[in-house]
């Protein structure tokens, strides 16, 4: 027998399309029954799960994110040198990185796999973003980084109230396509310069993005090693027939598409474009960015069963 863990619950509100108001009866009552100890916090508003968990894990094990990829992201940004675990409890509208963590939905089974699962150090992405107007900022990101119409598509799903999952991406997408031009980019990486005429380019630390695109298949959140796919400028209906294959991730082989790893990334456009960090719009006026990871910068609660834990 262990000693149950002392839980800090970040609960974003608006998680999920409200979903996540439902839950916190149900998951309060469920901590009260097994006797765990935690403290739950619900957040107001951007960036306040980041102060919370910067808070929470300086006294708690464990800090659980309870919310999408937006909130996993803001509650990681908050635990950098913490000694605390992160887990996540996924509600939101993609559920991207839990993919590959394998946290189950079910409220019962969540629970119990954060408090008995395995520990894995994953690395965070760290992007320092310049705009058109000389202002500079850093950002991080745990799952993926997206510039172009990748963002636009991110966007386009913040304004869709009525959809969830790879449904509400698709049409997201849809909508991007139809509005969204290429955009030419100076390249940087491994002391190679290229310049690329691109719908977008995603660098990331996990494999799925867009509500379960499997846009980056070979990705490792504890290699230390950036993936990134480049898709360049192609007709509407060429776009629409390589939605499949994005899907199940076999798009690697595709004349416009190319795909390598990299320790670092730094892109330059002369034309403002915008960018997003796990599907929250990070700048739409950017005209350079430098992409690195921290290795090792979070510990992470993953399924002990799960893939990505073996």
């Amino acid at each position: 027998m262990f000693d149950l863990p002392k839980l800090g619950i970040i609960l974003n509100p608006i998680a999920g399309r409200g979903r996540a108001t439902y839950i916190e009866k149900p998951l309060v009552e469920y901590l009260l029954q097994r006797k765990i100890n935690f403290r739950l916090e619900k957040t107001k508003g951007p960036r306040h799960a980041t102060e919370l968990s910067t808070r929470m894990c300086k006294e708690l094990d464990i800090i659980v994110a309870v919310g999408g990829d937006g909130t996993v992201n803001e509650v990681a940004e908050g635990m950098l040198e913490s000694t605390a675990s992160l887990a996540i409890l996924p509600i939101g509208s993609g559920n991207d990185f839990n993919k590959i963590v394998g946290i189950p939905k079910k409220l019962n089974l969540a629970i119990e796999t954060i408090i008995s699962g395995k520990k894995k150090s994953i690395d965070l992405g760290k992007v320092i973003i310049k705009n058109y107007s000389g202002t500079t900022q850093i950002k991080h990101f745990i799952n993926t980084l997206g510039i172009g119409i990748d963002a636009q598509i991110a966007k386009e799903t913040q304004r869709i109230k009525y959809l969830r999952g790879l449904p509400l991406y698709i049409i997201a997408a849809i909508k991007a396509l139809s509005i969204y031009s290429p955009n030419e980019y100076t390249i940087i990486d491994n002391d190679t310069t290229r310049k690329e005429k691109a719908y977008f380019i995603c660098a990331g630390n996990g494999v799925y993005e867009g509500g379960g695109f499997k846009m980056l298949p070979d990705a490792n959140p504890s290699d230390s090693i950036l993936n990134i796919c480049l898709i360049r400028k192609m007709s509407i209906w060429n776009a629409f027939h390589l939605v499949p294959k994005i899907i199940t991730g076999i798009h690697g082989n595709h004349k416009m598409i190319s795909m390598w790893n990299s320790k670092t990334l730094n892109i330059t456009s002369e034309k403002p474009f915008i960018l997003h960090g796990d599907g929250e719009i990070f700048e739409e006026k950017a005209i350079n960015v430098e992409i690195d990871l921290i290795p090792k910068a979070i510990t992470l609660i993953v399924h002990s069963n799960h893939s990505f834990a073996l």
